[in-house]
């Protein structure tokens, strides 16, 4: 009987052994795939952070190798020209910001947008400053007034007859035409000379005084402003 038993189970026990030796073998081949795909992530991801470190090197020095150059060549918006002294100013700064020369030409137009602006401003307040003079003429108490139109033609035919042709350029061009000072000095210039009635004094050494220091000598000329 036992016999017959051992002989009966061989089979079986063989089963049993050939069955766990190929799972045996089955989880040693899982074991070494998952090792070998997770050496190979593991060298992708240092690789990676490698390259990353490269790139980043090779970008800082490409920047520094942008940064200021030995000499910038800046070139000036149309219907502007670069100041020397001005744009000497501006390259020092640029370069201690280390801009490159792309950099520092985007930054000209804005300059010349906010010299523009200045400009306009500086005109606007001119225009108004010679307004103001106009009125403060027409409310002057030697010359404004009701005696206003008066006096104003007076002051013009001085001015016609003394002014140069440069004076009176600048007065245009300057506003001070409408000064109530530059009003008032031809006007009294205009009365001391009106109706053919300026006579040379002689001054204290016997020569005739210069028209001038007659104009200026008269009473008209001290009163009170």
């Amino acid at each position: 009987m036992s016999e017959q038993a051992t002989a009966a189970a061989t089979p079986t026990d063989t089963a049993a052994v050939v069955d766990a030796t190929t799972q045996a073998a089955a989880a040693t081949t899982a074991t070494s795939e998952t090792t070998t795909a997770t050496t190979a992530d593991a060298t992708t991801t240092a690789a990676a952070t490698e390259q990353g470190k490269d790139d980043a090197g090779k970008t800082d020095t490409t920047e520094a190798a942008q940064g200021a150059p030995e000499k910038y060549e800046l070139a000036a918006p149309d219907g502007f020209e670069l100041e020397p002294e001005t744009t000497t100013a501006f390259e020092g700064v640029a370069r201690e910001l280390n801009l490159t020369n792309d950099q520092a030409n985007k930054l000209i137009p804005l300059g010349a947008q906010l010299a523009q602006k200045i400009q306009g401003q500086q005109v606007e307040a001119h225009q108004q400053q010679v307004a103001q003079w106009a009125e403060d003429t027409k409310a002057d108490k030697e010359i404004g007034g009701d005696k206003f139109d008066a006096s104003l033609a007076v002051a013009l035919k001085a001015r016609d007859r003394f002014a140069t042709a440069e004076l009176k350029t600048l007065m245009d061009q300057t506003g001070l035409g409408n000064h109530p000072e530059i009003v008032r000095l031809f006007h009294r210039i205009g009365t001391a000379i009106s109706d053919d009635t300026f006579v040379q004094a002689p001054s204290a050494s016997g020569s005739k005084r210069s028209a001038a220091s007659v104009l200026f000598d008269h009473p008209s000329s001290q009163s009170t402003r």
